[in-house]
């Protein structure tokens, strides 16, 4: 039996260090704001700092795509990837002594940080695939990575039963955070190690403002005009689905014990997160037989449904301070559930259709000129949320969120779609000599 090639071995550490990478930030940043506002008057800090640091985060990560392709390029896929892990361990050791200038200067730095991450990792992950392996390929990445939301989770359920009342306090805060951060040292460790590219592809040869020219002048292209609202709406639901989702849930008194039930709620985001991955990964290039745009399609009705369980559930003052009121319906923890799973299954759908999808048009010198755009829209995008939501009431979060879903959904069905993919034959023989020399091996 055939083992598994070198792409796919390559793609899987990947995802292992996406995996510490994501249990140590992205559970801390659904929990930053609920903590902020726990130690607020103790430090004497902004009771919405956790907001703003994000919004910084946000705002540096999206000017940060104008440097960090050339400096892919010059320093490799592995050690921008390494680099960018570095700022994010120093933005989670801020929230250890929660000192708010050191806050926002450390959120910067992982904005930064984050730019030569993702933007690594997208150009690893093409090196990595070929286009009939890359759909595969990015649903496994991202599955590996969504399961640390379960874990991350599961992780702080475990710490709370060691643990009175159903406040954070900074010995609690001190504890948990000091795990994140070596967990981010794990994945630190982890990518050093990560092996070449399956797959050579030529380095840019192009003047640095030529590049930043042609990242200006794919930007309107046709079929990235049409997809502004798709990077756009991901940008917003990515802030959603982080931060203030999560805080809705902590602040929403009604629901009894909030700490216990952000923490499932984030587990059952991760599960939405990794059956959406699980489903597109089974599927592979039957995908593109059903039709991407039906995928979208799938993922807005889902997030809609989302959208108004929220809207009637929650109270509209809940994203902003923790509250007694109770929304238009009796909050049930049962629902918040349901609503964490729809929006971990339609974020993962957006996201893959939008990664997969620019693969499929560009070829790999304008592949990373259009993620560049990607992620610089998106990333805008979730800088503008975070900054709102520190004023925004629900009823904002969800009219924005439902008119964008809309809109994204409408103009990605106008997307020119190339109808055959044509399969490398070299990539072929290669996986096929990798299989044989695999199966010498053996014998």
């Amino acid at each position: 039996m055939c083992g598994f090639s070198q792409a796919t071995r390559n793609i899987c550490q990947l995802g292992s260090v996406f995996f510490f990478n994501f249990f140590s930030f992205f559970t801390l940043s659904a929990l930053s704001q609920t903590i902020v506002e726990s130690v607020a008057e103790e430090k004497g800090i902004n009771r919405h700092a956790g907001y703003y640091s994000a919004f910084l985060t946000y705002l540096v990560f999206t000017f940060g795509h104008f440097v960090a392709t050339p400096i892919v390029e010059i320093i490799t896929p592995k050690w921008s990837i390494v680099s960018g892990l570095v700022g994010y361990a120093m933005f989670e050791a801020a929230f250890l002594w929660m000192n708010e200038y050191f806050l926002y200067f450390s959120a910067a730095c992982a904005g930064f940080s984050g730019s030569l991450l993702w933007t690594g990792q997208f150009d690893y992950l093409a090196q990595n695939s070929q286009p009939h392996t890359l759909d595969r390929n990015s649903s496994n990445l991202w599955g590996l990575s969504q399961t640390s939301l379960i874990f991350g989770g599961a992780y702080l359920l475990i710490l709370y039963r060691f643990q009175t009342g159903n406040e954070f306090e900074m010995p609690l805060i001190r504890l948990v955070v000091g795990s994140f951060f070596i967990c981010t040292l794990v994945s630190i460790a982890i990518g050093l190690f990560l092996p070449q590219p399956a797959f050579k592809v030529e380095k840019y040869k192009i003047a640095y403002f030529k590049h930043l020219s042609e990242i200006v002048k794919i930007s309107f292209d046709r079929n990235l005009m049409l997809l502004f609202f798709m990077f756009l709406y991901t940008g917003l639901e990515l802030s959603f689905f982080s931060a203030v989702f999560p805080t809705m849930v902590s602040f929403t008194k009604s629901l009894g014990n909030t700490r216990d039930l952000n923490a499932i709620s984030s587990i059952f985001v991760g599960i939405g997160n990794v059956s959406g991955c699980f489903a597109l990964s089974v599927l592979g290039s039957r995908v593109r037989e059903f039709g991407r745009k039906k995928m979208v399609l799938l993922g807005s009705i889902l997030h809609m449904t989302c959208f108004l369980l929220t809207f009637l559930m929650f109270p509209d003052e809940s994203p902003l301070k923790p509250t007694e009121a109770l929304g238009y319906i009796l909050p049930s923890p049962y629902i918040i559930l349901v609503c964490g799973f729809l929006l971990g299954v339609g974020d993962t759908i957006f996201n893959q259709q939008c990664y997969t999808i620019l693969s499929d048009i560009y070829d790999h010198d304008k592949r990373i000129e259009a993620f560049a755009v990607y992620r610089f829209y998106q990333s805008a995008a979730s800088c503008v949320a975070m900054f709102y939501s520190a004023h925004a009431l629900l009823r904002t979060h969800v009219i924005i969120l439902s008119m964008f879903c809309v809109i994204a959904t409408a103009t990605f069905f106008g997307v020119r779609v190339p109808e055959k993919y044509l399969v490398n034959p070299s990539a072929e023989m290669l996986e096929v000599k990798e299989c044989e020399q695999q199966e010498k091996l053996m014998i």
